[in-house]
């Protein structure tokens, strides 16, 4: 089935934009009547059918979901910039692994900059990847896409958890699984990953200081962006899987 997010609330009569009308009416083919999920701007969601008015393509509310969200965890991953393909794959399967929000940063090893003029436009895509990530996987809240921020900034975060993964810290650093089994009551984690270079010792320390524990993800050493997708599925499966 699939799923679309709308910018309104949920009424009876949902309006879908043009390029959800072109997708519908040209990509899926959909006919008359049939169901799809939306979500609203608050979360909610619920089925509705297919209605051709003319230009206009609408969802006929059918019955609304239970969308009970007390008891999610909010996952944030902050992520060094790293090449192109390999970021905007970061964000897809973070986003659908259940990422929260993503924020990117620039470290002291990042090869990637990205300067004020084009952050605007890089932001709009990475939104839209993560969005159709979340509606492929029928998520009710669409992970957020950040601006771009310095490491400073990011360490100035708040979050009940917050670990920092340092690939070089076999004997420096407890495994996530321990960790978290440490914290089995809290409503926020931040992971951050670094770049393709990792992060300096320095940075590591800096991190430690403003409370990050450092992680180990096991005794593999991912790229950057299989180590984010690694760590996003670990947490998820902790926090959602193990808590059903």
């Amino acid at each position: 089935m699939q799923q679309y997010f709308i910018n309104s609330k949920l009424t009876d009569t949902v309006i879908f934009n043009d390029e959800q009308s072109h997708h519908i009416a040209h990509v899926m083919r959909m006919k008359e009547g049939e169901i799809v999920k939306v979500v609203d701007c608050e979360e909610q969601a619920a089925y509705a059918a297919i209605h051709y008015d003319g230009k206009k393509i609408c969802g006929i509310l059918q019955n609304r979901l239970d969308t009970d969200t007390s008891k999610q965890i909010k996952i944030s991953l902050a992520m060094a910039l790293i090449k192109k393909e390999k970021w905007e794959l970061c964000i897809q399967k973070s986003a659908e692994c259940g990422a929260y929000d993503i924020l990117p940063f620039i470290s002291s090893r990042s090869v990637v900059k990205i300067s004020e003029e084009k952050n605007e436009k890089k932001l709009s895509r990475w939104q839209k990847i993560a969005l159709e990530a979340c509606e492929q996987s029928k998520q009710n809240h669409c992970c957020v896409i950040h601006s771009v921020e310095s490491f400073s900034q990011i360490l100035e975060k708040e979050a009940d958890l917050k670990c920092i993964a340092y690939e070089n810290a076999d004997m420096k650093a407890e495994s996530l699984g321990k960790v978290l089994t440490q914290h089995p009551h809290i409503q926020s984690v931040l992971m951050m990953i670094g770049p393709e270079g990792g992060f300096s010792e320095e940075e590591v320390l800096e991190a430690k200081a403003h409370g990050f524990i450092c992680v180990s993800l096991g005794r593999r050493i991912f790229r950057a962006e299989t180590a984010a997708i690694s760590a996003i599925s670990m947490l998820n499966y902790h926090y959602e899987m193990l808590g059903e």
